[in-house]
């Protein structure tokens, strides 16, 4: 019995070894190889949605003509995210979408960001959004990590702070 175990453990071995080889030197390697930071940069562009870096972020957040909507979820948007945004987290776009319906509302641009570059949720949100018909949606691809890296503003209190806050009883 545990010779058959010792040679299924030898084979399962050997196969992952192969399938790590065969998807490093192929083409079209699996994600997982890759660097995933340009990966959800790329599928914005492919979706015709516009990206916009750091320095263009703080601009628009300077002018105070845009809403940021941070993507990450509520622990997150709890422990730090620039003043004045809405939490909206990608997972829980529909039971937010009274919150989400006044910002499309505003007619102001909606600058959806999440944590970093790697982090889709911004992207799985602003797609979303288009989806529904919001074309003044854009992707702050540096995401919270950087702006907070490179001096941005940012809150952790919604109350004081005035930022809006998703409706209570989901956990928020």
């Amino acid at each position: 019995m545990s010779a058959i175990v010792s040679r299924i453990g030898i084979i399962l071995l050997a196969s992952a070894v192969v399938a790590v080889v065969a998807t490093s030197i192929h083409p079209r390697r699996i994600p997982w190889v890759q660097n995933w930071s340009r990966q959800v940069e790329a599928q914005a562009v492919k979706q015709d949605i516009k990206v916009i870096p750091l320095a263009v972020a703080l601009g628009i957040f300077r002018s105070g003509e845009a809403v940021f909507i941070d993507a990450r979820s509520a622990d997150h948007f709890a422990k730090g995210h620039i003043p004045g945004a809405v939490s909206v987290p990608f997972e829980q776009f529909d039971e937010l979408f009274p919150v989400i319906a006044d910002l499309i509302d505003s007619g102001r641009e909606l600058v959806v960001y999440c944590s970093n570059r790697e982090c889709d949720d911004a992207l799985l949100l602003a797609s979303n959004l288009r989806e529904i018909g919001c074309t003044n949606t854009v992707l702050y691809i540096d995401g919270f990590d950087v702006w907070q890296k490179e001096g941005g503003v940012t809150s952790s209190s919604p109350v004081d702070s005035g930022d809006a806050v998703p409706p209570e009883g989901d956990g928020l």
